[in-house]
């Protein structure tokens, strides 16, 4: 019901600010963006009300049984004080605990990742988890919702930052990640009210929060057209944030993009430990070899999944080209790899989708606190054998200069998370849900 100049009745020129930006939050309408760009413009908030825009008090009663509440600028727990994002935020829709201010790494990627990137996004979000980091992500099928397992899978927090109200089920094959998330004391976080559903326009926009909440962006797989470069961008433009990138083969598509951040002067991430230095944390040294080992493959196994790193598909004239393994031996290797989990054979080819678990330290040896155990990620962008963290080649060749003392690398300040801790981890062959062909 409206008044005579169009506005709800129960409006009043001294209506508090807060519940005509409670009104305007739930208002179907503009971007939340473009209006959240108009109040730091200095428009007065109730000049934007409409007709139809909803009683404040109906707004809490329909949050309140979703377990949804409003955050705004001032809150307790308003997390973007600090680095507010552009265009700016308003508002946020949150469930569960609010987003933490200044402990989180985003972990973004493509929907249509390969099997392998996304075990690298799972065993990043771990591995950040196990560090003391929450990680942040948007919640799609593909590397966001590896990384958002990740991170749960190592007992960690992690915030979903969907393009949609927080009670629509989307993507729908994640809908049982959501669930977990909020079981496990996560959060999920939109500028979109309830029952606001997906659109293209949502998603671009929902980029800068992710990387407005984090303290630096990890892209793990990105084309050239990938929504993930403008996370990175955003992270980047603020010149408060960190943007690192998982490097790929020059040959697939799905590095293109990660390959152009790199050459625009991102920080090209070979381990986890590489994220933590660029993080600020301190990663101890003991003076030994670091060098992974891939127990139960032998040198023909190797080959074959060094052919395969970079995650594409490769028939079995192509493998055996690039392996120079005679028939009998490739198709040992294969069924070796298959057995392991570490590869698949379909009708389009061969290929990998996890690499083998690292020796970790004895119960007698533990492995030094604050330093992570090796982690092989997907190879580098000159094509040469993937590499674990102090440059150590997958195949288990020592590093350069092996032996030499690893000094840590000095911070200028508090910069990482509240608490610290091992950060153990491994690849695995897990990921997420099917590609539902919208979400980007």
């Amino acid at each position: 019901m409206t008044g005579a100049e169009g506005r709800p009745r129960w409006w009043t020129p001294r209506l508090r600010e807060r519940e005509v930006l409670v009104s305007l939050a739930a208002t179907p309408g503009p971007l939340p963006a473009a209006v959240a760009t108009w109040l730091a413009e200095g428009r007065d908030p109730a000049s934007l009300l409409r007709a139809h825009s909803p009683d404040p008090a109906s707004v809490v009663a329909r949050l309140d049984p979703l377990g949804v509440r409003l955050l705004l600028p001032g809150d307790h727990g308003w997390p973007l004080a600090a680095t507010p994002p552009d265009p700016p935020c308003a508002w946020l829709f949150v469930a569960g605990p609010a987003p933490p201010a200044a402990a989180s790494v985003a972990v973004v990627g493509g929907r249509r990742a390969s099997p392998l990137r996304r075990a690298a996004a799972r065993s990043i979000g771990a591995g950040l988890a196990r560090a003391g980091w929450c990680v942040v992500s948007g919640g799609a099928v593909g590397v966001d919702a590896a990384a958002h397992a990740g991170a749960l899978d190592a007992g960690g927090r992690t915030v979903v930052v969907p393009g949609c109200g927080l009670n629509v089920p989307y993507p729908r094959a994640n809908t049982g990640l959501f669930a977990r998330v909020r079981a496990a004391g996560g959060t999920l976080a939109s500028e979109h009210p309830p029952a606001t559903p997906p659109r293209a326009a949502h998603f671009l926009p929902r980029n800068r929060l992710i990387a407005a909440l984090s303290a630096a962006v990890v892209v793990v797989e990105a084309a050239e057209d990938s929504g993930s470069l403008s996370t990175a961008r955003a992270a980047g433009s603020r010149g408060v944030g960190h943007v690192l990138v998982l490097p790929g083969a020059p040959w697939d598509p799905g590095a293109a993009g990660c390959n152009q951040l790199i050459r625009d002067g991102a920080t090209l991430v070979r381990s986890l430990t590489d994220i933590l230095e660029e993080l600020g944390a301190t990663v101890g040294g003991d003076g030994t070899s670091t060098s992974p080992v891939w127990p139960g493959l032998d040198p023909p196994a190797r080959a074959v999944l060094t052919a395969l790193i970079d995650g594409q598909l490769l028939s079995p004239g192509r493998l055996a080209a690039a392996t120079d393994l005679p028939p009998a031996a490739l198709d040992a290797a294969l069924l070796d790899l298959e057995l392991a989990g570490l590869v698949r054979r379909t009708t389009a080819g061969i290929q990998a989708i996890g690499l083998p678990r690292p020796r970790v330290a004895s119960p007698t040896r533990p492995a030094p606190t604050g330093r992570p155990a090796p982690v092989t990620l997907p190879a580098d962008v000159a094509g040469g054998r993937p590499r674990s963290c102090d440059g150590a080649a997958a195949d288990g060749s020592p590093p350069e200069g092996a032996g030499a003392e690893r000094r840590p690398v000095p911070s200028p300040g508090p910069r990482g998370p509240p608490r610290a801790g091992p950060s153990a981890e491994v690849l695995e062959s897990g990921g997420s849900g099917g590609d539902d062909g919208r979400d980007d």
